[in-house]
């Protein structure tokens, strides 16, 4: 019976990768499409990217048994590097993120660099044998 438990809890702590990746370029593409880098808009527009990400992941139907969390990052593309890295400590089969670039090339024309991370973390909690 146990198992049978788990099992449920696994099935119902899934979420759409893909799904979300594609709705949050569109939403990012949508908010910086043709925009040059202006320091006064950028909070204005990191602010309108994540309400319109979790807003998305609310209406994608996303399973409930997640927290979602979001990071946005813009910059103006002048040619230098840009290095970033996350690190989390979680249940490896069900905690995931994902990062999404606008553009997805980085010698895309424009003088925009977005990134934008999603978090989700699962509210079920592995026994410390199944992680």
């Amino acid at each position: 019976a146990e198992s049978f438990v788990f099992w449920l809890l696994y099935v119902q702590t899934s979420w759409s990768r893909g799904r979300v990746a594609e709705e949050v370029f569109s939403i990012i593409h949508s908010e910086l499409k043709g925009k040059k880098y202006d320091e006064n808009k950028v909070p204005q527009w990191m602010n309108s990217i994540l309400e319109k990400t979790m807003a998305k992941i609310d209406t994608l139907g996303q399973d409930k048994a997640f927290k979602f969390a979001a990071t946005c990052m813009i910059v103006q593309r002048t040619g230098h590097g840009l290095h970033s890295a996350n690190s989390c400590f979680w249940d490896k089969r069900n905690d995931e993120s994902i990062v999404v670039q606008f553009p997805k090339k980085v010698k895309a024309p424009g003088d925009l660099l977005a990134i934008v991370t999603i978090y989700a973390v699962s509210l079920y909690v592995a026994d410390d044998d199944e992680l």
